[in-house]
């Protein structure tokens, strides 16, 4: 190949790290000319590339062939028409156009019997001004980006940090391109990871995660064409964490962030440091009361039948029949944050912010002691304001029990009222996903979420046991719980603890060791409740039921145990999901102490052992074959003890209107088909061409919030909303 020469500006300008070089010695003003040869296109189209660079144009392949390769101008050619009117005059695409005619080019080729490529035409006049050395990156043909800034774009997608940042981080290198070229990568890489379809990939990750470990547990469920309706998994540190954690379960479906605008529907709990932490999750395609049963019942296979104490999920009718149908026994509740939220909208005339409706609701629901004390000052508010008549608030109190909390203190709920926990783990994803986000791609951010949450876990686990809590009353009962509890949890018991000094005893009945008292608020004449206490066996109850609700003694009870100087929490009120040990039990080494979880422990615990045969395999033949013959010797031992293995590698597929042999064969050969769009609550609207469109729903809580950025007006007369002075009932004729 003849050596050829470039001006030092451009050999700075290049980056030769990535894209294959050509051997160019600095001269300048140096041009292809005919005869010049080159050891392949390749390094031809680099060649003239580099050159257009220098000159301020672009280049663009017109037509290659085996031997034949002509490179043109950016500019040549015109803009081709896209149709024409009635008339038979040209209708050109209204946009913006490179092409000016320009008959700048390069034709090259080689003979049959030659490797070498020739410059056979060359020229180099331009119809148009060149573009600055600033501004020439912008060219198509001159961006490059390079493995390394591709692997950057591709972690900042898994990351939910934005992509387009990437592009000003190497604004100031030889690489040359823009955010869009970066959201560009991701789109082509989310096109070649799905080649066999985003529902197929779905299903393929998941047989990957089982093989993996077998109790990740996985279920889908396809419509009459073969199209996912229903997918549920739940992996196995999170079956694990729900054998300890899972007595609360908050359930909330009001995530529909997704390409296919599915319902994210996470099952959460909280742990002994009062995180939220995930048993599972599933992306549903309708909210019907079929879908909510069959999640369920899978899920509930997930997690070895044990059902949760109480759940909470929103007031759904379809959600809470098929909690019904499933969990007859838990404790059904309905959040009280969305219920609230819909007072705005329902109740706008009386309901504002200055309003003593509001405040007077609110003590009603959220600090009425006793349950009479509810049902009274709910009827008082309701005389007081004429809302005898209204219907919403009348189904409200026909379901009190399900959503006021004095009606749900006697079930333990580790003291939650709402579906709060499932909404943080919405808004987790919100930095990760987006209404484009493939059914692939929110899988692997479940994982991520899951991961996430451990690793928080694990860094409060170190928290609580390499610091201490500073004490704040100094007494011995204190130490004693600083010394179990979690540091967030001992926080909640240092709350009730500091709140003794405000409390007096009234003792009322005694027999033998069984006393009575009543402990009133020195502040607050409703905060009075009895506490019923044995003094040889230091049982007690309160009639506040912190206990039952929550897992930890109420002030009530401690003010009885600062009396009579119990100076240790007894072990009865310890729950052992509150302490620092309270996911010990979660490691594989310690097992034999808990035999609700043996089954999932033995399971994981094996196939850590296992993992280790493997790396021996890979170290010599004969490991792997004295691996294989104590395999196979064992496998015969346990079968002459009466145990079968069954081959099951596949989570249960329920393919509805399928006549399919439920063999894993025809399993594994079934090619699952991408969902269609979820159909979305609320009335569709029509555009100008009368085609029907969905619209976004919203839920109440948004409209009502809508409403609230438009300025009401006030009644002049009284300053209560929802009239004005001409109507005002308050003003004398």
């Amino acid at each position: 190949m003849e050596e050829t020469i470039l001006d030092d500006e451009l050999e700075s300008n290049i980056n030769f790290s990535e894209e294959p070089q050509i051997n160019i010695v600095a001269e300048e003003n140096i041009e292809p000319y005919v005869g010049m040869e080159f050891d392949s296109l390749e390094k031809a189209t680099d060649f003239y590339r580099l050159f257009s660079k220098a000159k301020g144009f672009g280049i663009r392949t017109r037509s290659s062939k085996a031997n034949y390769c002509i490179l043109v101008c950016v500019r040549e050619g015109k803009l081709p028409v896209k149709s024409t009117n009635d008339n038979n005059v040209e209708v050109k695409k209204k946009c913006s156009t490179m092409r000016m005619g320009c008959q700048a080019s390069l034709t090259i080729s080689k003979e049959n019997n030659s490797h070498m490529w020739t410059v056979k035409s060359y020229d180099n006049n331009h119809n148009h001004v060149m573009a600055s050395p600033k501004s020439v990156s912008y060219l198509r043909c001159h961006k490059n980006m390079n493995s390394a800034a591709k692997n950057l774009i591709e972690k900042f997608s898994e990351e939910g940090l934005p992509t387009g940042k990437v592009a000003s981080m190497f604004k100031e290198s030889d690489l040359a391109f823009s955010n869009r070229d970066c959201w560009n990568h991701m789109r082509n890489v989310r096109t070649n990871n799905l080649d066999i379809g985003d529902a197929q990939a779905v299903f393929n990750y998941c047989k990957h995660k089982q093989a993996q470990n077998s109790n990740f547990f996985y279920a889908i469920q396809c419509d009459d064409e073969a199209r996912m309706v229903k997918k549920n998994w739940v992996d196995a540190r999170s079956s694990l964490a729900y054998q300890h954690f899972g007595d609360v379960v908050t359930f909330d479906t009001t995530y529909k962030t997704n390409k296919y605008s599915m319902l994210f529907a996470p099952f959460t709990g909280v742990n002994h440091h009062l995180q939220s932490i995930l048993f599972g999750c599933a992306l549903l395609q309708d909210e019907s009361e079929i879908s909510f049963t069959w999640l369920f019942d899978t899920w509930l296979e997930a997690m070895n039948g044990k059902k949760p104490i109480s759940i909470i999920t929103d007031q759904d009718l379809a959600i809470g029949a098929a909690v019904t149908k499933v969990f007859p026994q838990t404790r059904h509740r309905l959040c009280l944050w969305h219920i609230r939220k819909k007072f705005p909208e329902k109740l706008a005339h009386i309901y504002h912010k200055k309003s003593k409706f509001k405040h007077e609701l609110k003590r009603c629901i959220r600090e009425s002691p006793t349950v009479n004390d509810f049902e009274v000052d709910w009827q008082q508010i309701m005389d007081t304001y004429n809302l005898q008549e209204n219907e919403w608030l009348q189904r409200l109190f026909e379901i009190r029990e399900s959503w006021i909390p004095v009606y749900n203190r006697k079930t333990f709920f580790a003291g939650m009222n709402t579906t709060q926990r499932s909404e943080s783990i919405n808004s987790f994803f919100d930095s990760f996903v987006n209404s484009t986000t493939t059914l692939q791609e929110f899988v692997v951010k479940f994982e991520m979420a899951v991961n996430n949450r451990y690793e928080a876990e694990k860094r409060e686990d170190f928290e609580s046991k390499h610091k201490s809590r500073i004490l704040s009353i100094k007494s011995k009962i204190e130490g004693h719980a600083t010394s179990i509890y979690t540091r967030n949890m001992f926080g909640k018991f240092q709350h009730e603890l500091a709140l003794v000094s405000q409390f007096t005893k009234h003792k009322f009945e005694k027999n033998g060791s069984q006393y009575r008292y009543q402990i009133s608020n020195c502040f607050k004449d409703r905060d009075k409740f009895i506490v019923d206490i044995n003094l040889d066996s230091k049982d007690a109850t309160c009639t506040c039921q912190l206990f039952e609700f929550m897992g930890i003694l109420c002030r009530h009870i401690l003010t009885i145990f600062q009396t009579k100087n119990i100076l240790q929490i007894p072990s009865q009120y310890i729950l052992h999901s509150w302490t620092k040990e309270g996911n010990r039990c979660m490691e594989v080494s310690v097992m034999d102490s808990y035999n609700d979880e043996v089954d999932t422990l033995r399971s994981i615990h094996l196939n850590q052992q296992f993992s280790k045969f493997s790396k021996f395999s890979k170290q010599s033949k004969e490991a792997y074959e004295f691996i294989m013959v104590e395999f196979e010797r064992i496998c015969n031992t346990l079968e002459t003890m009466g145990l079968k293995f069954s081959n099951v590698n596949d989570a249960p597929i329920d393919l509805q209107q399928q006549d399919v042999d439920d063999t894993h064969d025809n399993v594994s050969n079934f090619i699952i088909q991408d969902p269609n769009v979820s159909q979305k609550k609320g009335r569709k609207r029509k555009d100008s061409d009368n085609v029907c469109v969905q619209e976004r729903y919203k839920r109440g809580v948004e409209l009502s919030m809508d409403k609230t950025l438009v300025k009401r007006r006030a009644c002049k007369y009284c300053g209560e909303y929802g009239h004005y002075q001409s109507t005002c009932k308050n003003k004398t004729t």
